[in-house]
């Protein structure tokens, strides 16, 4: 791949090798090479047009992220690519868990087996220690930073396209074409977390919590639109601790605007923590039509001590108390939820009480994450004190519990008509989401990509239903 090459001393921001900052040095600011403070990449004179691809590990804010740097190659004329035919690989890791961390490095292994001539790594995982990922391989360049001056630093070490650096309508028709694709688009609203659970490492890598100016969510959501993306699906780390710092408005409030930008047809939110389901997101969820009637409201367990050593912010009451308050609001709603299993303090009794909390919550679905030590987290001191074997007994346990419920949730729905978003194309078949976040499978004819389309729910299917078109017998 031609490009500009910069020695140490003048890289581009962010850019470390394998000497760079080890494990809890990198706390969020873009630095360069000499040390912290923040920067601007230097400019980069145009190059010869380089084929790239962005992939992510992790949560929803992991591929906002990448989408950032994937914006920012596409502005500067470089060319989207299958991975097998990238000559740069883009990464954006994930350390919410050791095994998420260790993901990421076989993600940063395989592309360079894959053949790729340079891999660009950033994310939470470099963020926490990006020397594990310098150590790898020469080929591959840690970023470290926020995710916005991350993509300011990649696009700026790579340079600008030299055929394209004067054409601006060469430039747009390529990213146009390289964004229709994508029928839903993650809208980062806000940034960091101040909770401090226990056992989470994710405040050290993304520092304190930051709401992000309401103008600047609705510009990009007005540009989502233009590239073809007619669901917003809203974002962020503690994304229910949203302030708008121009005009103080609250997520729910910001989600209504969000839902009167001509064009979005479905506003969607990622994720929330129950002590943030506050009157005006309950009011939003009520009254606007857009807005879809989703929650997924993480648990981690349904034991009040596990909770409490947890370092959660409520009780298990506390968070019945809140889901039921949400389904008088919306009666129509899917609540679905995060649990931690093999926590140090999670027993038996513990377990079997967390089954009963997602019963009594009426939970349709559960993602189950086994318990692992963050170093530099507060859990760390109390050990690993489930075996390996017991966590896997009891993720089998609840994932067969929760797969019941799900048939339940699901199971309700037949015989009903739907509208679907079709994301997703095959030769035999197309597929989507219901506006509650139930998974659909119609026939091909039924659509395009980004169509909504009204079906009927028929039959209990994979992981969804198997429906069909509404305009079809």
């Amino acid at each position: 791949m031609r490009r500009r090459e910069t020695g140490r001393g003048e890289a581009s921001g962010a850019l470390w090798g394998a000497n760079g900052p080890g494990r809890g040095e990198a706390s969020g600011a873009l630095w360069g090479a000499n040390g912290p403070g923040r920067r601007r990449p230097r400019r980069v004179p145009s190059t010869a047009m380089a084929s790239f691809a962005v992939t992510f590990l992790g949560c929803k804010v992991s591929h906002a992220d990448a989408m950032l740097a994937r914006q920012a190659l596409l502005a500067a004329g470089h060319e989207e690519a299958p991975e097998a035919e990238a000559e740069l690989h883009v990464i954006n890791t994930c350390c919410i868990t050791g095994e998420a961390e260790a993901k990421s490095r076989q993600a940063a292994r395989r592309s360079i087996k894959a053949g790729a001539q340079t891999v660009y790594v950033a994310g939470c995982a470099v963020n926490l220690n990006a020397r594990q990922f310098g150590e790898i391989d020469p080929k591959i360049r840690p970023f470290v930073g926020t995710a916005d001056d991350v993509a300011v630093a990649i696009a700026g070490e790579l340079g600008a396209c030299a055929d394209l650096e004067h054409d601006v309508l060469a430039r747009h028709q390529r990213h146009d074409a390289a964004t229709r694709t994508r029928t839903r688009g993650f809208v980062k609203v806000q940034d960091g977390c101040d909770c401090h659970c226990a056992y989470c490492i994710i405040p050290t890598v993304r520092g304190a919590a930051r709401s992000r100016p309401s103008s600047a969510i609705l510009t990009e959501v007005q540009r989502r639109v233009v590239e073809g993306q007619p669901e917003i699906v809203m974002t962020g780390i503690s994304v229910g601790d949203y302030r708008d710092p121009e005009r103080g408005l609250e997520l729910g409030r910001l989600m209504a605007e969000v839902a009167h930008v001509p064009g979005v047809e479905r506003v969607r939110l990622s994720s929330v923590e129950v002590i943030h389901v506050k009157d005006s997101l309950l009011e939003a969820l009520a009254t606007e039509p857009k807005i879809c009637p989703h929650l997924h409201v993480p648990m981690q367990s349904g034991d009040d001590a596990v909770l409490h050593a947890m370092g959660r912010h409520y009780t298990v009451a506390e968070y019945l108390d809140h889901i039921a308050a949400l389904k008088t609001a919306v009666p129509h709603i899917n609540v679905t939820t995060d649990v931690i299993v093999g926590f140090p303090t999670e027993d038996e009794q513990a377990f079997r009480r967390t089954l009963d909390a997602i019963d009594a919550a009426g939970i349709s679905r559960v993602h189950a994450f086994s318990y692992s030590p963050r170093p530099g987290t507060q859990a760390s001191a109390l050990g690993d004190r489930v075996t390996p074997d017991t966590k896997k007994e009891r993720s089998q346990r609840l994932r067969a519990h929760a797969e019941v419920r799900s048939r339940h949730h699901r199971a309700r729905k037949l015989g009903e008509t739907e509208r679907i978003l079709i994301d997703k194309l095959a030769e035999t078949q197309c597929s989507g989401y219901t506006a509650d976040y139930t998974r659909a499978y119609l026939p091909a004819h039924s659509g395009v990509q980004g169509d909504l389309v009204e079906a009927v729910c028929e039959e209990l299917h994979a992981d969804g239903i198997r429906c069909r078109a509404a305009s079809y017998p």
